[in-house]
């Protein structure tokens, strides 16, 4: 009995978000950490953002429509549009037939200087984005 309700929780937050996949939904998440590479040295900060995207899973794309500053308590709207990678073997829709838990894995251009990569879990969620000469990389919890 012990090993099936073990099951049931290593489960169920996978099907909570291959549901949530099936339609529009907002996901929330705040940077608890970050780091900047650069001339071949890494330095660590807190986090600073809380980021905020929209989910359209019918058309394949994730959009971030909002970055708090919640040291500076700045709102900067955002239009970000990162394409969702499908062919993951742990996206959502494909996840459960090769016993992985669901990722959502999408690349962006947040600027004409940078790319970024998001990926996206129940609850948590990591970027890493290229910016000229320095890499970013982020964790966050994520909120809803």
């Amino acid at each position: 009995m012990k090993i099936e309700n073990k099951a049931l929780f290593i489960v169920l937050p996978g099907i909570l978000l291959c549901q949530g996949f099936a339609d529009a939904q907002t996901i929330v998440t705040h940077e608890t950490e970050k780091y900047f590479y650069q001339d071949g040295r890494m330095e660590k900060f807190d986090g600073q953002y809380e980021n905020t995207y929209l989910l359209d899973a019918e058309q394949e794309k994730l959009t971030r429509t909002r970055v708090y500053d919640y040291q500076k308590k700045e709102v900067r709207p955002d239009n970000t549009v990162y394409a969702i990678d499908t062919l993951m073997d742990s996206h959502p829709r494909q996840a459960s037939k090769h016993n992985l838990p669901p990722v959502i894995t999408a690349v962006g251009k947040p600027s004409d200087n940078s790319a970024e990569v998001l990926v996206i879990r129940a609850d948590s969620a990591e970027s890493s984005m290229a910016e000229g000469d320095r890499l970013i990389v982020s964790r966050a919890e994520r909120l809803s």
